[in-house]
């Protein structure tokens, strides 16, 4: 091991695990890393300062055709990432979190994986209530739910074993494929007022787009669906009307 397993290193393997592709070209190491172009304000406040922190680098983020934003850089520093356990090339079926992480018992870095892994790869979202319940939670968009999905079990399982050792309460399920190019997907759940409100107390997040949705949820008490950033910012900015968006 060539470099010591920081709380900014072990965030590092968690937003690599969700939006890292790693190539080995004949010796050289390419690391790939991006989001949505919504992800922006994430990429360039958040995830290069950090990169450019840990391994002493100028990087700075760009769009690109596919529509995503982020970088791509080849430096053979980069090959932390494979000696941590991260493959080169497809990583989705097999990609983990690296053992040294997950055996340290050591919770600031359970913390910081799980936040860089939550920050590009899980979902905030709310649910409406369905039975005997008061109009506002009939109508409104109101309970929360986190969930964090992927093709790998292994993956899944040991989100789970993290998060119960940060005594944040979870389930989980997989979902067989519908189709004959899909492949079966497992998802950590972690639901209700309650547990979301402790993800967000001990873990966070640093991604403005998955921050916006909680911070609006807080304000109002509930979050429209299907809003991008840019409305989302603008509701909590008083440019926009909420009610306008969620009748």
């Amino acid at each position: 091991m060539t470099m010591e397993i920081t709380p900014d290193l072990a965030e590092i393997c968690g937003i690599h695990a969700g939006d890292g592709y790693l190539r080995n070209r004949e010796g050289k190491i390419e690391l790939e890393l991006g989001g949505s172009k919504e992800e922006k304000s994430y990429y360039d406040n958040h995830v290069v300062p950090l990169f450019n922190k840990v391994f002493g680098l100028k990087l700075t983020g760009k769009f690109y055709s596919k529509g995503t934003y982020g970088f791509v850089t080849t430096n053979n520093q980069f090959e932390i990432f494979n000696e941590l356990g991260f493959p080169y090339g497809k990583k989705s079926k097999i990609v983990n979190i690296p053992k040294i992480i997950l055996n340290s018992k050591n919770k600031l870095l359970y913390v910081k994986f799980l936040r860089g892994l939550f920050d590009t790869d899980g979902h905030l979202g709310f649910r409406k209530s369905y039975g005997n319940y008061l109009p506002f939670k009939i109508k409104k968009h109101h309970y929360p739910v986190i969930h964090i999905t992927s093709i790998s079990r292994l993956l899944i399982e040991r989100v789970s074993l993290m998060l119960k050792q940060l005594e944040i309460t979870s389930f989980t399920y997989s979902s067989l494929p519908k189709k004959s190019n899909e492949q079966t997907s497992y998802r950590v759940i972690i639901s209700g007022v309650g547990n979301v409100e402790r993800w967000m107390k001990i873990i966070g997040s640093k991604n403005p787009v998955k921050l916006s949705r909680y911070l609006i949820w807080k304000k109002f008490g509930f979050c429209p669906t299907n809003t991008t950033f840019e409305r989302r910012e603008d509701i909590l900015n008083g440019k926009l009307n909420i009610f306008s968006l969620d009748p």
